[in-house]
């Protein structure tokens, strides 16, 4: 049986299969615009509107990486590659968005490892 989309976000102990994968982004994605537009609302002035960013923020990046390496893990791939991310994001903002993309496009459509591997269990059986 697939991971719960809305399940272990903040986990290294699972594998996540595609479906569940993209699901998950979307949610975190769907709950960060929410939770932006609604401090950007209420918040007065720039300095809140900052340290609204940061207090959404820094928890869904955390959780975004988490996710990353969930998938990661169902390719048989350590889920610290999911860090690389760092480095990408000092690049150029025409690159940053190819490559961003381009892994995400991989993450989304590469099917993970069949049965077992170092990992754990196939998540969707």
């Amino acid at each position: 049986m697939s991971v719960p989309a809305l399940e272990h976000w903040f986990s290294l102990s699972v594998r996540r299969n595609r479906k569940s994968f993209i699901i998950a982004c979307l949610a975190l994605a769907l709950t960060f615009v929410v939770c932006i537009l609604v401090w950007f609302f209420f918040a007065k002035t720039s300095g809140g509107k900052v340290f609204g960013f940061a207090i959404f923020g820094i928890p869904a990046a955390i959780c975004s990486y988490l996710l990353v390496a969930q998938r990661l893990r169902d390719f048989n791939v350590s889920g610290w590659f999911s860090l690389l991310w760092i480095v990408v994001n000092a690049f150029d903002t025409e690159i940053r968005l190819a490559l961003t993309a381009a892994f995400f496009l991989a993450l989304c459509g590469i099917p993970g490892t069949v049965g077992p591997n170092r990992y754990g269990d196939d998540p969707t059986s």
